[in-house]
């Protein structure tokens, strides 16, 4: 994806690096990177070329799905 494609607030899924397969809601936007929120104890930066759209959440607001 470009970074002007990508908004505040849009899923997206990490198909690129480290955090492959996850996904993780866009928070900040750099002139290079971009802040995830990926549902963990930490915050990571991504390149944009890594990210991919992803569907649209299916739990109500409020939930969210982690690995135990």
């Amino acid at each position: 994806m470009k970074i002007e494609e990508l908004e505040l607030g849009v899923r997206v899924h990490i198909k690129e690096g480290f955090h492959i397969g996850k996904i993780g809601i866009v928070i900040a936007k750099g002139t290079q990177t971009v802040l995830l929120d990926i549902g963990e104890p930490l915050l990571i930066s991504e390149l944009p070329e890594y990210l991919e759209p992803a569907p649209e959440d299916p739990l109500p607001p409020g939930w969210e799905e982690m690995e135990v």
